[in-house]
Formats: structure tokens, C-alpha cells, sequence
């Protein structure tokens, strides 16, 4: 069985195709449901703001509807059936669902390009994809610009030299690229929050409420072998900018969002942690959201883990 492994160009501008038609886009981030509310879907929204900024050519992109709750498999397929890729945000709560949805569509469609994310794709997938074939890209870690540099490398398809991805070959050899550097420098990604996306998302769906999804850091020095964060980063923490992370908490009350859920690792573990928490407090009493708010806490025992 061929393996093979390539090095990378981490400039997703590298590539410049000689045509550059117009392509649609799906975005699938199939959260659960709770008391009637859904998750905002944070990870495909930061794909689409980093797109939208960072493309060659942003107005070449046209993004279909998220996908964000469980609906019926014919429904979303019926939703994505147009589009000339779709990226999948997969966890373990909705990898069957997000495998069928690919199938389907790759049956429907055979040219539409599948591509796979997020924690339940494996770090050695060449079983993965060979066991799902109609998956053509596994994306490993940090996604946005590795899927923008998917976007930009259609329809030639050619993928070689595109960091942080796994696919198999024309001729069935499995490919695995050198890994993405981390994105040092979290403003390079616009907000979702402030930038109108979710905005959007609310207008077009007026009877939804909403649960929060938010990140203030990225990253984990910690190793545990039970968890991806430390295992897929296993360094340094970067930050996004407090003021912009007090802009993003302004947001969620303005909207009445009454459950934030943190998706760092280890809340707690910078010392602004605190202005964050107190922050949120102060939004509170005086707006009355956020209603409840989430953490992981810091995995080191300090004063700052009970806030």
C-alpha cells in the first residue's frame, strides 16, 4: 500500500488557478439540540469570516445556508445538493449523521468535493478514508486556512502542497501533508460574532434560540491522552484581544443569549480570566444575559480555577 508524504506551502495565496469560476459553498456543524435552543455554529462561521477576508477573491464564494441541527437526512442533502464543496465540522455527536449526509451527497453528485474536520477525524486516517470513500480531504487541527486553501485550489483539484490535510490519491496512494503552522496572530480571523455573520443566522431564523459557542484563547501546554486539545496543540496558548473579547460578550447579551458555552481548555489559567468573569458578571446584573456560562477550568489548582 503507497504512502506518501509531502511538505507544505503555508501561503494559501501560493496558488493561483488559470480559471476561477464561481463556487458554492456548504458549511455542516450538526450541534444536538437543549430545551428548545441550538448552538450558534461557531466552527464553520470562523471558516467563512476567515474567507471572506483572507480569499484572493472573496466574491468568487457563495455560502449556501449553515447546516446547524439534526433535521432529517433527506432535508439537508436536499439543502447541500447545489454545492460545489461542503465542509463538515465533525465531533463525536454528529459523525454518523455528518458520514451519511457525505455519502448521499457524493452518490447524488459525484464531482461535489467532500471535506472532513474537527475531533473525530483520525490522526492517522488513511483507514478512515478508505473505510468512507466518498470523503475526498481529512483536514487535520486548525482549519480556516487550510480550507481556503481547498477553496482556492478548484476546480483543478490539485491538492500538493497544502498543509494539514489527508487524501488518497488518483491512483489510491495515501497522501498525509506536513501539518499547518498554528495562526500565532488571532486577529487574522474576523470575528463571526461582530462581523454580522450570526447576525444573519438570527434574521434568517427568527424562531430559534440560541446557545453560545466562544472561544478567548486557543491551545493546550497540557498532554493528557484522554483529550485532543493538548494532544493537537500541545503549546503555547494565543489569545484573542480582550477588547474585542468584551465587544463579542456586548454581542451575546444584545441578543438575549442566555447559555455561553467557553471552549477553552483551561479557563482559568490567564490571569485576565478574571476581568473576563467579572466582565460577564457585570452584563448580568445589568442586562440580565448571559444566564448561565460555562468553562473548563484550568487543569493546575489555583485561585483562579473558582472564580
Amino acid at each position: 500500500m503507497n504512502v506518501i508524504k509531502l511538505k507544505h506551502v503555508s501561503d494559501t495565496k501560493a496558488w493561483h488557478p488559470s480559471k476561477v469560476p464561481p463556487l458554492k459553498v456548504g458549511l455542516v456543524q450538526i450541534n444536538n439540540s437543549f430545551s428548545g435552543q441550538n448552538y450558534l455554529p461557531y466552527t464553520i462561521a470562523c471558516l467563512r469570516s476567515y474567507i471572506e477576508v483572507h480569499a484572493v477573491d472573496p466574491a468568487r464564494y457563495t455560502f449556501l445556508p449553515f447546516i446547524y441541527k439534526r433535521m432529517s437526512i433527506k432535508h439537508i442533502v436536499e439543502q447541500l445538493k447545489e454545492a460545489d464543496i461542503v465542509g463538515f465540522s465533525t465531533s463525536v455527536w454528529n459523525a454518523n449523521i455528518s458520514l451519511e449526509v457525505a455519502r448521499r451527497l457524493k452518490q447524488l453528485k459525484s464531482k461535489i468535493i467532500i471535506v472532513f474536520g474537527g475531533p473525530q477525524v483520525p490522526d492517522k486516517p488513511e483507514t478512515f478514508l478508505r473505510t468512507h470513500s466518498f470523503i475526498d480531504i481529512a483536514v487535520h487541527n486548525e482549519g480556516e486556512r487550510t480550507f481556503l486553501s481547498l477553496l482556492e485550489r478548484m476546480p483543478e483539484c490539485n491538492w500538493e502542497g497544502v498543509a494539514g490535510i489527508s487524501y488518497l490519491s488518483k491512483n489510491a496512494a495515501f497522501i498525509k501533508t506536513g501539518p499547518v503552522d498554528r495562526m500565532k496572530d488571532l486577529e487574522q480571523l474576523p470575528s463571526p460574532f461582530l462581523n454580522g455573520i450570526f447576525d444573519q443566522l438570527i434574521l434568517e431564523n427568527p424562531n430559534e434560540k440560541w446557545i453560545g459557542l466562544w472561544e478567548t484563547n486557543r491551545g493546550c501546554p497540557f498532554q493528557c491522552t484522554f483529550c485532543d486539545w493538548g494532544s493537537a496543540t500541545a503549546g503555547k496558548v494565543n489569545r484573542f484581544e480582550k477588547d474585542r473579547l468584551f465587544l463579542e460578550l456586548d454581542w451575546f447579551a444584545q441578543n438575549k443569549i442566555e447559555y455561553i458555552f467557553v471552549c477553552d481548555a483551561n479557563f482559568g489559567s490567564q490571569k485576565r480570566d478574571i476581568d473576563i468573569a467579572e466582565y460577564v458578571a457585570h452584563l448580568r446584573g445589568k442586562t440580565g444575559y448571559p444566564q448561565g456560562f460555562s468553562v473548563q477550568s484550568t487543569k493546575n489548582a489555583t485561585e483562579r480555577a473558582y472564580i
